[in-house]
């Protein structure tokens, strides 16, 4: 089964994440912690806003609207805002109430009166704050503020801290994350571990080539800390050795590098699931990661994993026993790694049955009562 083809694709909206940051860093201007008083009935029923700078296919994205979908299913009114266009790979629960702003409208002036405010990127914190009309909750899901912070611009390093000390309550999806939130900033974090979409991700052994090794990536080139380049090589020395090799790149962005590699544009959910159930060997390569995401999607699809240790997989990946832990930045090992797996398909087997059933420890059942019960605690407190 081939499905190396080029799926649908969004076009970018008018204000691009890289004008935004630049609105935002611009913002110098220091905003008071929000003061509280707390309410002694816990709300049962809670009014949710959700602010958001990328609505496009990735994995942080992925999580904030599952959450936005399972809370409105379970009676709480959700509100999503962004300058990003409504996505269409992903079905919107239909009482989601989903606002586009234009690139004139400021987000704190379009903030309704609500129980409590997400704000899903330090890129928003200001708004979140800015608009005073409930606590404001960060929600951390990484990047190089977190992991590369020391290689961050000065004026973007000293905003990020700033905005990051002004928010009273953060929660994050990792251990790890959790531990480098409270080294780097300070900050406690509460931990409420990614979860698998089992009606989408799950394993279908009759869906795999007898006679075909699949191999599947999913990221973009634009995103240099995945690596995406070295598993590309890597897969092309492999191709030369061995001729039964398909591989799949899925990707958020059309290729501009790699305009050569046939890739897989921004599909829907069902395709990656059926993607990584066809899934023999699933590889990142990513020097840090807050979760991994796609690395958890393919182990619950039956994919023998290969991947760097780049921190958020450390909560579910073990070298050797559900998985292969490669050197960060260091194609050879991608190459050897992979090699070992093609020459021992019983290995390959066996780390993949390991996988498949230590992903069943991450649900969204259980990851939504305990989102739900921390928002609970925090929407006892309203604004003084």
């Amino acid at each position: 089964m081939n499905i190396n083809v080029l799926s649908h694709k969004q076009t970018d909206n008018k204000m691009t994440m890289e004008e935004i940051e630049n609105i935002e860093l611009q913002r110098k201007e220091k905003l008071p912690k929000q003061k509280f008083f707390k309410n002694a009935m816990e709300k049962q029923k809670l009014s949710i806003v959700y602010l958001m700078v990328w609505t496009k296919i990735c994995g942080g994205s992925k999580i904030i609207l599952e959450y936005a979908n399972r809370l409105s299913m379970r009676g709480h009114e959700i509100t999503i805002i962004t300058y990003d266009k409504k996505p269409t790979w992903f079905g919107l629960n239909k009482n989601i109430k989903f606002i586009q702003l234009n690139v004139n409208q400021k987000m704190e002036n379009n903030i309704p009166k609500c129980d409590l405010i997400v704000t899903t990127s330090w890129k928003n914190i200001y708004s979140a704050i800015k608009a005073n009309c409930a606590p404001v909750v960060y929600f951390e899901q990484g990047g190089s503020h977190i992991f590369d912070i020391d290689n961050l611009e000065a004026t973007k390093r000293k905003i990020v801290k700033q905005r990051i000390s002004e928010v009273e309550f953060i929660y994050t999806v990792s251990n790890d994350t959790q531990k480098i939130i409270k080294e780097q900033y300070g900050k406690e974090a509460f931990v409420v571990a990614n979860a698998i979409d089992e009606s989408i991700f799950y394993a279908d052994e009759s869906k795999k080539s007898k006679r075909v090794i699949n191999i599947t990536t999913i990221g973009s080139e634009e995103f240099s800390f995945k690596r995406i380049g070295n598993i590309i090589e890597a897969v092309k020395i492999i191709k030369q050795k061995h001729k039964n090799i398909e591989f799949n790149w899925i990707t958020q962005t059309e290729p501009k590098k790699y305009k050569d590699i046939k890739a897989i544009i921004n599909p829907k959910q069902k395709l990656i699931g059926d993607i990584l159930r066809n899934t023999d060997i699933y590889v990142c390569a990513s020097d840090y990661e807050s979760f991994g995401l796609p690395v958890l999607e393919a182990m619950t699809c039956g994919a023998a994993i290969i991947t760097t240790d780049n921190g958020g997989i450390s909560d579910f990946v073990t070298d050797k026993e559900n998985g292969l832990i490669i050197n960060k930045n260091d194609i050879q090992d991608i190459v050897n790694k992979i090699e070992i797996l093609i020459q021992d398909r019983k290995y390959m087997k066996y780390l993949a049955d390991n996988a498949k059933k230590d992903s069943k420890n991450f649900n969204w059942d259980k990851s939504v009562i305990r989102l739900e019960q921390y928002y609970r605690q925090i929407s006892q407190y309203e604004i003084k």
